[in-house]
């Protein structure tokens, strides 16, 4: 990379966010790293955003305008394209960062040249409640396929504006899938992760908003596109592999299990919100990824069996209305409104 060009590159790409967009701007360009350039990457917004973008007087801010809209990933592969940076970051534009963020990851990865992807800890805001997120009590280095396989066998971990790469990892790994229009950051850390090194620092924060406004509401809220396509994904997954699935069997199934837990939960507290969707259509995404599990021992059949019967049992609590009711009540008992 020239050095006419910045180090790092924290790309914020947004749409119709004029009001919101301002925080992260703020917080990219008050970072104690200088050797950046933050690139604001609009997606054919209808707002004016222009306006707010032109309110900040520092040479290091760039803005992209997209003649038409990109889609989410589009447009972050949008980003990937106008980073003129060695590494980069997708900072979402509700979201905001630490000051020592940039030179705390950046210096991770002088330390640790294999490293292809950092992500980072987290403060989730969720209207008055803030929540933090720490992976580990200290930074920690992900191998491939450690992190492949800690991200099929756990919840996805990785908060996505949290993410910073090499710019070259995208020329090993590809960009983000457009097949996967709701969930292929989580697609894409998982091609990452099979191949390459990633890697968790823990002593700086992206500050996560999380609510009605966020993408990830959308998702997983008011329709079940998000759900739909974490399913597309493991299929994917299984393709990619090929003849090494069966050394990743046992993950798979453990994804493929919570999945359908997060199914039952969905279709029990969050289906009244999705508006022209049956409860039954989580327990038919379920009955799916049942399918996909491959049992490899005779405790995995009688697991296998057990889940079928789970799944048979919660599809008609599902359907009955007043059996949905209790289920719900009891579900979301403590749990904090998103």
């Amino acid at each position: 990379m020239s050095s006419n060009y910045p180090r790092v590159s924290i790309c914020i790409p947004t749409y119709n966010r004029a009001d919101m967009v301002g925080c992260a701007i703020g917080s990219a360009l008050a970072q104690t790293y200088q050797d950046i350039e933050v690139v604001v990457v609009d997606n054919a917004s209808k707002d004016n955003i222009e306006e707010v973008v032109a309110s900040f007087k520092d040479p290091r801010l760039r803005f992209v305008k997209n003649e038409e809209n990109l889609g989410l990933f589009g447009n972050f592969n949008r980003c990937i394209e106008v980073a003129q940076g060695e590494f980069l970051h997708i900072l979402h534009s509700d979201d905001y960062i630490d000051p020592d963020f940039t030179e705390t990851c950046l210096a991770f990865f002088d330390e640790h040249p294999k490293v292809v992807l950092t992500f980072t800890s987290s403060i989730t805001h969720i209207q008055d409640h803030e929540i933090e997120g720490h992976y580990a009590k200290t930074d920690m280095i992900l191998p491939a396929t450690d992190g492949f396989q800690k991200l099929l066998r756990e919840r996805c971990f990785i908060t996505c504006p949290s993410v910073m790469t090499r710019k070259e990892v995208y020329q090993q790994a590809g960009k983000y899938s457009l097949e996967f229009p709701y969930s292929s950051d989580y697609y894409q850390w998982l091609k990452i992760s099979r191949i390459l090194d990633i890697a968790y620092v823990k002593d700086t924060r992206v500050h996560y908003r999380q609510g009605e406004h966020s993408e990830s509401h959308r998702l997983l809220f008011t329709n079940p596109s998000g759900y739909l396509d974490t399913l597309k994904i493991f299929v994917q997954i299984i393709r990619d592999l090929g003849d090494e699935y069966p050394l990743y069997t046992s993950d798979l199934n453990c994804a493929l299990r919570r999945y359908i837990g997060d199914c039952f939960y969905a279709g029990f507290t969050r289906v009244d919100g999705m508006r022209g969707f049956h409860p039954s259509l989580f327990s038919g995404l379920a009955i799916l990824a049942w399918t996909l599990t491959r049992p490899q021992s005779l405790q995995d059949i009688v697991v296998k069996i057990v889940y079928r019967l789970f799944i048979f049992g919660g599809g008609v609590a599902m359907y009955l209305s007043p059996l949905r009711r209790i289920c719900k009540n009891l579900l979301k008992r403590g749990e904090i409104p998103y």
